[in-house]
């Protein structure tokens, strides 16, 4: 009775299973529920404000129906496929895409720019100067290399400081190795101490005389043998 009460609970769960997947709203059923399209050519990625521009409008377009988005590669390029219920709402979608311009958007910008990083870099060493934050961190990462600590070990403990001294966590890093390589430029005697002590020069080997082999000189003739005369 047990044997056949486990077949049952795992033949339910079977078909429970497959009852599942077969109400699944897969991609493909998306597709052909809402078969027309408007596109956007676009190979770059949108700013987060472009992006919810676009969400907003496919929104409103859509009214109380559903859409859904996909990107789709083809041969002239990639792009960004909306799909709609009816065709007078992909149209209007397209007419927005084309007069709004927003394929030609500028990408989300990568990292700071230059005039950032040196607004940045001013303010960190107005707050490291006048805090004495500056000196503390040096020290810091010094005082691991004079213990003969290895760069690594040095930063770690220079970033720990900074951290109590209440630096930003999310520029921690790139703050205190700036703070450091800023202090080894412009004052190259705190760190005199870290330096590694030179290894005297070898004395300078003695000079191979070379001796060249002398002949020995050819050994002399022997005096010719008296021969007695008859």
């Amino acid at each position: 009775m047990q044997v056949l009460s486990g077949l049952g609970q795992q033949l339910r769960s079977t078909i429970a299973g497959m009852s599942r997947r077969k109400g699944e709203d897969t991609t493909e059923k998306k597709r052909r529920r809402m078969p027309f399209v408007a596109k956007i050519k676009r190979e770059d990625p949108f700013r987060s404000a472009d992006q919810r521009e676009i969400s907003a409008m496919c929104r409103r377009v859509a009214a109380a129906s559903e859409y859904c988005a996909f990107s789709e590669q083809e041969k002239s390029g990639e792009f960004r496929v909306y799909h709609f219920t009816t065709w007078a709402k992909a149209r209007a979608m397209q007419h927005w895409i084309d007069r709004s311009g927003i394929a030609k958007r500028p990408m989300p910008k990568l990292g700071l720019t230059k005039e950032e990083k040196e607004t940045e870099r001013r303010e960190l060493m107005a707050w490291a100067t006048g805090t004495g934050a500056l000196r503390q961190i040096v020290q810091a990462y010094r005082q691991r290399i004079f213990a003969g600590d290895g760069p690594i070990s040095a930063s770690i403990e220079a970033y720990r400081v900074a951290n109590e001294l209440g630096c930003k966590k999310d520029g921690q890093v790139p703050a205190v190795d700036y703070l450091v390589e800023w202090a080894r430029k412009n004052h190259t005697e705190w760190f005199v101490r870290c330096q590694p002590a030179e290894e005297p020069a070898p004395a300078p080997k003695p000079a191979v005389r070379l001796v060249k082999p002398q002949r020995s000189a050819p050994p002399a003739p022997e005096p010719p043998r008296w021969r007695p005369t008859f």
